[in-house]
């Protein structure tokens, strides 16, 4: 999952698990949402819920990167979601699935609950059996004063289960789902991969995937906040869209770094100071350099663009700025220092408010006007530009 990994690959179980969720709800949305106004839930009733306009399906994910073992009516895991679902045992819109990394052998009797179909009375008996055997010895033990009770995880689902009627306790595993061998979370960027094949090229399913992981991991922080299938198709539209020969993908112009204080201090933020800018002018200058940097740095790194053709557009940047630049050095030889000041401001304005309407952008569908502006401001920095007339000779010492 590119930026995702490095975090991902050095946690320990728990939070593996925590953080599979939300990427399993991607994955529930895109393959079995039925309709564009359907939505996933992460940490609502359930682990993950996803809710259509007749029916609410519930997702309990059992999350291990270890070797699968075998799943049994024994289960603790098993025993702790039972617990958690006796409360949806009658109502019928409800469909419960267990999601787990094991395994279950085809003669055990949970494999009806793996292939959804068959009569599963003989289940519920044996499962009513497992629970009253938990029980007894529970409550033989507590009798006996026993220092060390056992079944700590299991006696609260044997306990909700034994407490529903028959007729309960059939409807709640008739509803029950297990999805056996699942992925996890190392194996989520192929599913993607997978799921990309019959719409884009080889070349892109990458690029596209990681862009959106890194959208979702995003977008799915508010577990209050569910997210339908139309936004996840849009999404998937827009990053397609972007990735055409006459585009580039857009990463940065939502993106804001936690501080910009590393961004001030050169020639940058020394030219607006020339002009007297402010320093409003200087944050607005330093967010726009630092989106284009990166943004720049992304394309190169993912092999959308290369040097050469960032450095023919910084020329084309250049050549723009001098048609201005040269005119009003020229016109201000012989005037005072504010007015210097004050054209050399309107410069800096022009580059922030004018110049995306006189430059053809970088490819014909880009529209984000980040990238001219912060690439103006790193030209700044290295004095390719500038804004005051008598810039070079001014700051030539401190260069």
């Amino acid at each position: 999952m590119a930026n995702l990994s490095t975090s991902i690959h050095s946690a320990q179980a728990p939070y593996l698990g925590y953080r599979f969720e939300p990427f399993y709800a991607l994955i529930v949305l895109w393959n079995e949402s039925v309709d564009d106004l359907d939505e996933v839930y992460v940490e609502a009733d359930d682990d993950i819920v996803l809710k259509g306009r007749d029916t609410t399906k519930l997702y309990q994910l059992k999350h291990s990167t270890n070797r699968p073992s075998s799943l049994t009516i024994k289960n603790d895991g098993f025993w702790k979601t039972i617990r958690i679902w006796s409360q949806f045992a009658s109502i019928d819109k409800h469909e419960l699935f267990f999601v787990t990394n094991d395994t279950v052998s085809v003669d055990s009797p949970l494999e009806k609950l793996v292939k959804g179909k068959g009569q599963r009375q003989d289940i519920v008996d044996l499962m009513a059996e497992e629970a009253q055997r938990v029980i007894d010895i529970r409550e033989a033990a507590v009798l006996a004063k026993a220092e060390t009770l056992s079944f700590e995880t299991k006696i609260h689902g044997c306990q909700s289960f034994m407490g529903l009627s028959p007729e309960d306790r059939l409807s709640l595993i008739d509803r029950i789902t297990i999805r056996s061998n699942n992925f996890h979370i190392f194996q989520v960027y192929s599913e993607v991969i997978k799921k990309l094949e019959d719409m884009v090229g080889n070349k892109l399913r990458s690029k596209i995937a990681n862009r959106l992981l890194e959208w979702w991991d995003m977008r799915s922080l508010d577990p209050k906040q569910p997210i339908r299938k139309a936004e996840l198709l849009f999404q998937l539209q827009s990053l397609i869209g972007q990735f055409q020969d006459n585009n580039l993908p857009d990463d940065y112009s939502k993106q804001t770094p936690i501080s910009l204080e590393p961004e001030f201090g050169g020639f940058m933020e020394k030219q607006i100071d020339l002009v007297n800018g402010g320093f409003s002018r200087k944050k607005r200058a330093a967010l726009a350099r630092w989106r284009a940097r990166n943004q720049r740095e992304k394309w190169i790194t993912d092999d959308i663009l290369n040097v050469f053709e960032l450095d023919e557009y910084d020329s084309v940047l250049q050549e723009a700025w001098s048609d201005r630049y040269g005119p009003m050095q020229d016109d201000l030889l012989e005037e005072s220092e504010s007015l210097c000041k004050k054209k050399g401001l309107e410069l800096l304005e022009w580059v922030h408010s004018d110049a995306h309407l006189h430059i053809n952008p970088i490819r014909s569908e880009w529209k984000q006007h980040f990238l001219i502006h912060g690439s103006y401001q790193q030209m700044a920095e290295e004095l390719k530009v500038g804004w005051h007339p008598k810039f070079k000779e001014m700051l030539s010492d401190e260069q």
